[in-house]
């Protein structure tokens, strides 16, 4: 015999499976929120601007390089683990037009999807998520752009690697744009 627990179990599992059909369709993104790095590369080619979440540290290691490029963490690292940027989506809406277009990117798609999410949500109106993010961009062997510091003191001038990021690239002879900051020491 077949016990009432079993038959319960069975029955809830049951019930839980038809609803949620129903509750996913209404709480997912549009199907086209999320585009491949192809995609994405023809976009910015064609005028898209570029949004990078990653934080300013990664960003400056490497990023996609485009005519319009900007830098918005969507969260932070701290002592106490990932937090969320409390002014990203106020520091995008003083960057750009809810009708601006918009291509999202971070290190694997994973951040930015959340990002575009809640772009979308907020009323962006032309907003899409790179899937893969940066990691699938230089598989792809895009153009990306590397920040090298230039520090100076007393009249000495050295270049800081960082990370191994540019000599990495140029043995790998990925497209890269290098741009060269100054700082103090």
């Amino acid at each position: 015999m077949v016990s009432s627990h079993f038959i319960r179990s069975v029955l809830f599992i049951f019930i839980v499976y038809l609803h949620l059909p129903c509750t996913t369709l209404s709480n997912s993104e549009p199907e086209d929120i999320t585009i491949d790095v192809n995609q994405a590369h023809k976009l910015l080619h064609q005028g898209h601007t570029f949004l990078d979440v990653r934080t300013v540290e990664e960003f400056e290691k490497g990023h996609v390089n485009s005519e319009k490029v900007f830098n918005v963490p969507y969260w932070f690292y701290t002592p106490q683990g990932q937090e969320n940027n409390p002014n990203f989506l106020k520091h995008v809406s003083s960057l750009f037009n809810q009708t601006d277009n918009l291509v999202v990117g971070c290190k694997s798609g994973v951040r930015s999807l959340y990002a575009t999410r809640v772009l979308v949500s907020s009323g962006f109106k032309s907003v899409r998520n790179m899937d893969g993010g940066y990691i699938a961009w230089m598989e792809k062997r895009f153009p990306v752009k590397v920040e090298l510091k230039v520090l100076v003191s007393s009249g000495f001038k050295s270049v800081r690697n960082m990370d191994g990021g540019y000599i990495a690239w140029m043995e790998k002879r990925f497209p890269v744009k290098v741009e060269l900051k100054y700082d103090e020491l």
